[in-house]
Protein backbone atom coordinates (compact mmCIF):
# COMPACT_ATOMS: atom_id res chain seq x y z
CA UNK A 1 0.00 0.00 0.00
CA UNK A 2 1.23 3.48 -0.84
CA UNK A 3 1.67 5.84 2.10
CA UNK A 4 0.54 8.78 -0.07
CA UNK A 5 -2.98 9.67 1.01
CA UNK A 6 -4.69 12.80 -0.30
CA UNK A 7 -7.52 15.12 0.63
CA UNK A 8 -9.17 16.60 -2.49
CA UNK A 9 -12.11 18.97 -2.91
CA UNK A 10 -13.90 19.65 -6.20
CA UNK A 11 -16.60 22.00 -7.42
CA UNK A 12 -19.49 19.90 -8.72
CA UNK A 13 -18.93 16.13 -9.18
CA UNK A 14 -15.75 15.22 -11.05
CA UNK A 15 -15.85 12.66 -13.84
CA UNK A 16 -14.19 9.88 -11.86
CA UNK A 17 -15.41 6.27 -11.67
CA UNK A 18 -15.54 4.79 -8.18
CA UNK A 19 -16.40 1.38 -6.76
CA UNK A 20 -18.92 1.99 -3.98
CA UNK A 21 -18.80 -0.43 -1.02
CA UNK A 22 -21.39 1.41 1.14
CA UNK A 23 -23.54 4.47 0.46
CA UNK A 24 -26.13 6.60 2.29
CA UNK A 25 -27.82 9.98 1.90
CA UNK A 26 -27.82 12.32 4.90
CA UNK A 27 -29.40 15.75 5.41
CA UNK A 28 -27.87 18.38 7.67
CA UNK A 29 -30.00 20.64 9.89
CA UNK A 30 -29.36 23.52 7.46
CA UNK A 31 -30.79 21.54 4.51
CA UNK A 32 -27.48 20.58 2.87
CA UNK A 33 -27.81 17.10 1.37
CA UNK A 34 -24.84 14.73 1.62
CA UNK A 35 -24.35 11.73 -0.66
CA UNK A 36 -21.86 9.69 1.36
CA UNK A 37 -19.92 6.78 -0.17
CA UNK A 38 -17.18 4.49 1.07
CA UNK A 39 -15.05 3.74 -1.99
CA UNK A 40 -12.49 1.20 -0.86
CA UNK A 41 -10.26 2.50 1.91
CA UNK A 42 -11.35 5.93 0.75
CA UNK A 43 -14.47 8.07 0.84
CA UNK A 44 -16.41 10.48 -1.34
CA UNK A 45 -18.94 12.97 0.04
CA UNK A 46 -21.02 15.03 -2.36
CA UNK A 47 -22.55 18.09 -0.63
CA UNK A 48 -25.47 19.87 -2.30
CA UNK A 49 -27.55 22.93 -1.55
CA UNK A 50 -29.64 24.09 -4.48
CA UNK A 51 -27.34 24.30 -7.52
CA UNK A 52 -24.19 24.51 -5.39
CA UNK A 53 -22.18 21.31 -5.09
CA UNK A 54 -18.81 20.35 -3.59
CA UNK A 55 -17.26 16.87 -3.65
CA UNK A 56 -14.71 15.73 -1.07
CA UNK A 57 -12.40 12.74 -1.39
CA UNK A 58 -9.83 11.20 0.91
CA UNK A 59 -8.01 8.65 -1.25
CA UNK A 60 -4.72 6.90 -1.80
CA UNK A 61 -2.92 8.50 -4.72
CA UNK A 62 -4.61 7.72 -8.01
CA UNK A 63 -3.29 9.05 -11.34
CA UNK A 64 -6.87 8.91 -12.71
CA UNK A 65 -8.23 11.42 -10.17
CA UNK A 66 -9.07 14.65 -12.03
CA UNK A 67 -6.49 17.42 -11.66
CA UNK A 68 -8.91 20.37 -11.64
CA UNK A 69 -9.61 20.32 -7.90
CA UNK A 70 -10.10 23.35 -5.65
CA UNK A 71 -7.61 21.68 -3.33
CA UNK A 72 -5.47 18.56 -3.29
CA UNK A 73 -3.19 17.99 -0.30
CA UNK A 74 -0.94 15.06 0.46
CA UNK A 75 -1.55 14.26 4.14
CA UNK A 76 1.82 14.30 5.87
CA UNK A 77 2.51 13.03 9.41
CA UNK A 78 2.20 15.72 12.07
CA UNK A 79 0.54 18.31 9.82
CA UNK A 80 -3.14 19.17 10.25
CA UNK A 81 -4.80 20.39 7.07
CA UNK A 82 -7.25 23.08 8.23
CA UNK A 83 -8.97 25.07 5.52
CA UNK A 84 -12.16 26.98 4.80
CA UNK A 85 -13.72 27.13 1.34
CA UNK A 86 -16.66 29.17 0.09
CA UNK A 87 -18.58 28.16 -2.97
CA UNK A 88 -21.99 29.63 -3.75
CA UNK A 89 -24.18 29.13 -0.70
CA UNK A 90 -21.75 26.70 0.95
CA UNK A 91 -19.15 27.57 3.59
CA UNK A 92 -17.05 24.42 3.94
CA UNK A 93 -14.57 24.04 6.84
CA UNK A 94 -12.39 20.95 6.99
CA UNK A 95 -9.75 19.58 9.38
CA UNK A 96 -7.84 16.50 8.23
CA UNK A 97 -4.91 14.82 9.93
CA UNK A 98 -2.79 11.72 9.72
CA UNK A 99 -2.38 10.23 13.19
CA UNK A 100 -0.35 7.29 14.56
CA UNK A 101 -3.46 6.12 16.49
CA UNK A 102 -5.06 3.10 14.82
CA UNK A 103 -8.71 2.77 15.78
CA UNK A 104 -9.81 -0.87 16.19
CA UNK A 105 -13.50 -0.26 15.39
CA UNK A 106 -15.95 2.52 14.54
CA UNK A 107 -17.09 2.61 18.18
CA UNK A 108 -13.52 3.51 19.22
CA UNK A 109 -13.56 6.43 16.81
CA UNK A 110 -16.98 7.75 17.87
CA UNK A 111 -15.87 7.50 21.53
CA UNK A 112 -12.74 9.46 20.58
CA UNK A 113 -15.02 12.29 19.36
CA UNK A 114 -16.14 12.87 22.96
CA UNK A 115 -19.40 14.73 23.55
CA UNK A 116 -20.34 14.94 19.86
CA UNK A 117 -23.94 13.79 19.35
CA UNK A 118 -23.84 11.30 16.49
CA UNK A 119 -27.00 11.03 14.35
CA UNK A 120 -25.85 8.18 12.07
CA UNK A 121 -22.77 6.25 10.95
CA UNK A 122 -21.61 4.38 7.87
CA UNK A 123 -18.79 1.82 8.14
CA UNK A 124 -17.08 -0.74 5.97
CA UNK A 125 -14.58 -3.24 7.42
CA UNK A 126 -12.12 -4.84 5.03
CA UNK A 127 -12.18 -8.40 6.31
CA UNK A 128 -9.50 -10.81 5.28
CA UNK A 129 -7.07 -8.04 4.29
CA UNK A 130 -4.80 -8.53 7.31
CA UNK A 131 -2.24 -11.31 7.22
CA UNK A 132 -1.51 -10.79 10.94
CA UNK A 133 -4.45 -12.04 13.06
CA UNK A 134 -3.41 -9.77 15.97
CA UNK A 135 -3.60 -6.66 13.79
CA UNK A 136 -7.01 -4.95 13.66
CA UNK A 137 -8.84 -5.09 10.35
CA UNK A 138 -8.74 -1.87 8.34
CA UNK A 139 -11.98 0.05 8.03
CA UNK A 140 -13.40 3.29 6.70
CA UNK A 141 -16.15 5.04 8.63
CA UNK A 142 -18.18 8.24 8.55
CA UNK A 143 -20.23 9.72 11.40
CA UNK A 144 -22.89 12.40 11.11
CA UNK A 145 -23.73 15.11 13.63
CA UNK A 146 -26.74 16.53 11.78
CA UNK A 147 -27.55 19.23 14.37
CA UNK A 148 -24.06 20.75 14.12
CA UNK A 149 -23.92 20.38 10.31
CA UNK A 150 -20.74 18.32 10.65
CA UNK A 151 -19.53 14.93 9.47
CA UNK A 152 -16.46 13.04 10.68
CA UNK A 153 -14.39 10.43 8.87
CA UNK A 154 -11.87 7.78 9.83
CA UNK A 155 -9.69 5.65 7.57
CA UNK A 156 -7.54 3.06 9.31
CA UNK A 157 -4.37 1.60 7.84
CA UNK A 158 -3.08 -0.86 10.47
CA UNK A 159 -0.54 -2.23 7.98
CA UNK A 160 1.35 1.10 8.19
CA UNK A 161 0.16 2.01 11.74
CA UNK A 162 -1.83 5.15 10.91
CA UNK A 163 -5.36 6.50 10.73
CA UNK A 164 -6.60 9.48 8.76
CA UNK A 165 -9.28 11.42 10.63
CA UNK A 166 -11.29 14.45 9.56
CA UNK A 167 -14.14 16.72 10.49
CA UNK A 168 -16.07 18.79 7.96
CA UNK A 169 -18.53 21.50 8.94
CA UNK A 170 -20.82 22.94 6.27
CA UNK A 171 -22.62 26.20 6.92
CA UNK A 172 -24.66 28.54 4.82
CA UNK A 173 -23.18 32.05 4.97
CA UNK A 174 -25.72 34.42 6.50
CA UNK A 175 -27.16 37.24 4.47
CA UNK A 176 -26.35 40.64 5.88
CA UNK A 177 -28.79 43.49 5.55
CA UNK A 178 -27.21 46.90 5.01
CA UNK A 179 -29.23 49.86 6.29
Amino acid sequence: MSESIYFSLYQKIPDYCVRIFQSVDWTLANGVILEVSIIGKSHRVISRKGNDCLTEFITCFDHNLPQNSLESKCLKPGIIHHQEYRYGDLKYRVNVERTPQVFKAMEDFTSFLGDVIISDTLTHVFSGSSANSRMPLPFTGLALSAKTNTFYTVHTYPEISISIISSTNIELPGLSIVK
